[in-house]
């Protein structure tokens, strides 16, 4: 805060941190501003921070990065969404994902609710079948449950994607492990399955990709929803 300001005292090195609301809430101040925001000592530290010698080199850097030709995104590029499920590290096309969200309670189906149909579950006010990629794809290990964890976060989510063929299509919620994120895969960098693959994810895979020093496997998603659809009798 400025040292002109009769109202507070001499600035503090990021007093905010220690007495303010990110630290033990002990200033006096607080009593006055409320927040540290409204603190004439934030304001003045923010102004000092963006007033500042940029350092060397700074600018000569942005110089140079600005003077760069702008790359040109690759227009035959596949975009997918990269995903973990146990060990296996699997994509789906983005044009067949809705949303990805956070795991919510689902609701069991009596005498429906084993193998591949983990249950219902409310996305946005409407109950959708939660499904298991696991058991589809025939993956080892115990299929895990996507039930909220009472022990803290977790990196497992639930992803939302929708058939695009009409009214034959539908919607599904996937539960996996970990969701990496969205990637621009180059066509010529895909390459086919082997056919040594003997497990069933083989066989709902379209094409492999190298990803962070892994391999990635492509899903065909007319082949998931016709699995799918297959195994619940929907």
């Amino acid at each position: 805060m400025s040292t002109a300001d009769p109202l507070v005292r001499a600035p503090m090195d990021e007093c905010w941190r220690r007495i303010g609301v990110a630290g033990d809430r002990s200033c006096p101040e607080l009593e006055t501003f409320v927040h540290c925001r409204n603190c004439p000592v934030l304001a003045e530290a923010a102004r000092t921070f963006f007033d500042r010698e940029a350092p060397e080199g700074y600018l000569e850097g942005w110089s140079r990065l600005l003077e760069e030709p702008e790359a040109v995104a690759d227009p035959d590029a596949a975009s997918v969404l990269v995903f973990r499920l146990g060990h296996e590290w699997l994509a789906l096309p983005t044009a067949a994902l809705v949303e990805i969200t956070t795991l919510r309670p689902l609701h069991r189906v009596p005498h429906r609710t084993a193998g591949v149909l983990e249950g219902l579950v409310n996305i946005r006010g409407q109950l959708q079948l939660c499904t298991s990629l696991h058991v589809l794809l025939g993956l080892e290990g115990t299929a895990p449950s996507f039930q909220p964890a009472a022990d803290g976060p977790t990196s497992a989510r639930l992803l939302v994607v929708e058939s695009g063929r009409g009214e034959a299509g539908g919607r599904w919620v996937l539960g996996v492990d970990e969701v990496a994120g969205v990637q621009r895969v180059a066509r010529a960098a895909l390459r086919a399955v082997p056919a040594t693959v003997s497990h069933s994810s083989g066989r709902y895979c379209q094409a492999l990709f190298d990803w962070q020093d892994r391999a990635v496997g492509l899903l065909d998603e007319t082949r998931v929803f016709d699995g799918l659809d297959d195994l619940i009798g929907r």
